[in-house]
């Protein structure tokens, strides 16, 4: 007899919609079937009229542990994670101590492991040129590295410590270094010299303080080291068509690189600057309106191949500044002068905490845009779950309802919808979310199971804990066998 039987419902899976019942013993997926093909079970959720989708796995998530814990906590993040669909967490390595060192990474395995209420996973920092240091991390079991190519802010130097590197020599002696584990090195993309060269040319204004040839140009130095040292590559939150473009050739020519975008990069642009300031402060900065109609057709061509939250918490506190000076920041016609009081403005701007809270906009965003017909359903849950859990060697652990997989599961109701409301979010930095306040989004999660535990139903998160390390199965798949988007059942649901 099954733990556990889910009827009814259209799973939406591995670019896949299909009705189909799914039976959990275990934690794990037993049986997918077709409707009523299932035996008996101890319990039974009737999924009549919903969708079943994979427990999203976000690659790109920060928790501030243990060093801030008024940002944001294992626990409350988790939690956050269960209410919206996420039951996998890939958490970057940015604290203090920062994540760099085996016994950094042990103490925050610990610690994880005694607060998180779904799964987690760890990523090692990269900046890294003594191979037995790079091979110790993955032997920690690190889902991955991720590097920085620019330095970090002045403030934030000890969070930064073996996570960086500016120079294209050191970024490649870095990236070189960690090939050799052959885990899949995540790379922030941005040209330390082209952010020194227009943060000194302050009587200009065609630009802003960091355009997209300082992503581009980083993500084409990238490229071309993965290329000649043969490695996975993964860029985090690409923002531009110039970037896209970079990552696009890269494919052509056959290296390994993957990237992805998140949720406010896909829905906000850089006029929302003038009216959210230093609320949607981030690095890249928010970019044009035609840059971000050039995210989605990235990722409906499979150039872009995940969708990942970048969740990264400060407080409102950290994040307000009533100084809103578009014009430092957005392209403008014509020459402005530059005013002490512009000057002090992007001072304090530059003062300001640096991230959104996007964790729970992450599955919203993507059945939205599943649901309203921007792509097929089918993409829009694949970019958030199998492609991700394939890329970082987790798959089909992860990402998938296929037999034998962990019952990472998520009832959604297609016909339901939400109206945003940050100061609701259950993230600890939550309040910080406003730029999404108002916003109207079709479907609704309404339970998150992990590993067949009910962590969230009817409105509420069920438990504190039960959340467990994650390490890669295996090397990572490369990005050709996840890049192509599915052409069957490509109709909205």
């Amino acid at each position: 007899m099954l733990d556990l039987r889910i009827v009814g419902g259209t799973v939406v899976s591995d670019g896949r919609s299909r009705p189909a019942d799914v039976g959990v013993e275990g934690g794990v997926i037993a049986e997918v079937s077709p409707s009523g093909g299932l035996g008996a079970a101890r319990r039974e959720i009737d999924a009549s009229g919903l969708l079943v989708i994979p427990g999203a796995v976000d690659a790109h998530f920060h928790c501030r542990a243990p060093s801030h814990p008024e940002r944001a906590t294992f626990a409350s993040e988790s939690r956050a994670a269960a209410s919206s669909g996420v039951t996998t967490l890939f958490e970057m390595p940015i604290s203090d101590p920062p994540c760099s060192t085996p016994e950094a990474f042990e103490a925050r395995r610990r610690l994880g492991e005694a607060e998180c209420l779904v799964d987690f996973a760890l990523f090692s920092g990269a900046g890294l040129t003594d191979p037995a240091r790079a091979e110790a991390m993955a032997e920690c079991g690190a889902i991955g590295f991720k590097l920085f190519t620019h330095r970090p802010p002045p403030e934030r130097l000890d969070e930064f410590d073996g996570l960086w590197a500016a120079s294209p020599d050191e970024i490649y002696d870095c990236l070189n270094t960690v090939a050799g584990t052959g885990l899949r090195c995540a790379v922030h993309a941005e040209s330390q010299h082209f952010i020194d060269r227009f943060r000194t040319d302050l009587d200009r204004f065609d630009h802003p303080a960091r355009p997209p040839i300082v992503e581009a140009a980083a993500v084409g130095l990238v490229a071309t080291i993965a290329r000649d040292v043969g490695f996975p590559a993964h860029i985090v939150h690409l923002t531009s068509r110039l970037a896209v473009e970079e990552v696009r050739a890269a494919q052509s020519l056959g290296s390994d690189l993957s990237a992805e975008s998140c949720p406010h990069y896909l829905l906000f642009d850089e006029t929302d600057i003038a009216h959210f300031g230093t609320f949607v402060k981030v690095a890249p900065p928010l970019r044009s309106v035609e840059d971000v109609a050039y995210l989605w057709q990235a990722l409906s061509d499979g150039t872009l191949t995940v969708v990942a939250s970048d969740h990264a918490p400060f407080t409102p506190k950290e994040k307000e500044n009533p100084v809103y000076i578009a014009t430092i920041w957005l392209p403008a016609k014509g020459a402005h002068p530059f005013t002490p009081e512009k000057a002090k403005a992007a001072s304090e701007y530059a003062a300001a905490g640096q991230g959104i809270p996007s964790l729970e906009m992450l599955v919203p965003t993507m059945v939205d845009a599943g649901l309203i017909g921007r792509f097929p359903l089918e993409r829009a849950v694949e970019v958030m779950t199998a492609n991700p859990a394939k890329l970082f060697g987790i798959y089909p652990r992860k990402g998938t309802i296929s037999p034998g997989s962990e019952a990472d599961l998520v009832l959604v109701d297609p016909d339901g919808g939400m109206t945003v409301d940050s100061a609701r979010f259950l993230s600890r930095s939550g309040g910080s979310g406003k730029v999404y306040d108002g916003l109207r989004m079709t479907g609704r999660v309404l339970t998150t199971l992990s590993r067949g535990r009910i962590v969230y139903t009817d409105g509420k998160v069920v438990g504190e804990s039960g959340g467990r390390f994650v390490s890669p199965d295996g090397p990572p798949l490369h990005v050709s066998q996840t890049q192509r988007p599915s052409t069957e059942n490509g109709k909205r649901i």
